[in-house]
């Protein structure tokens, strides 16, 4: 019986979630529009990438879909962060989303060097 629920998809829906929620409040700083174009992209790539990661993840391949969905929504999150630094106007808030960006390129680098060797 396949589980659906392991802690790797757990982790991928968070990271799912968190996408999300900046795409949200990408749309309340930038615009409807810029969030509408973020959630396409976020709908044309996860869709293919959880129903492979489900249902063509045989014989190990599910790793492979894992790192994908992980790489993604990795780079995604920093492109929200990155979009959101440039619009903001508060110094202490950018410095934050500045911090929270540096830290999501050094986890996607880290998840690089550690599927690939």
């Amino acid at each position: 019986m396949l589980s659906l629920l392991t802690a790797e998809t757990g982790i991928l829906l968070i990271l799912a979630l968190v996408t999300m929620a900046l795409i949200a409040v990408v749309g309340k700083v930038r615009g409807w529009f810029a969030a509408a174009i973020h959630a396409v992209v976020f709908v044309c790539y996860s869709a293919p990438l959880w129903y492979a990661l489900l249902y063509r993840g045989s014989h190990g391949a599910s790793l492979v879909w894992l790192f994908y969905l992980l790489m993604a929504y990795a780079l995604h999150i920093i492109v929200l962060l990155t979009a959101l630094v440039i619009v903001c106007k508060s110094t202490r808030n950018r410095l934050l989303l500045v911090m929270l960006t540096v830290v999501m390129i050094v986890l996607f680098l880290a998840f690089i060097v550690l599927f690939t060797g």
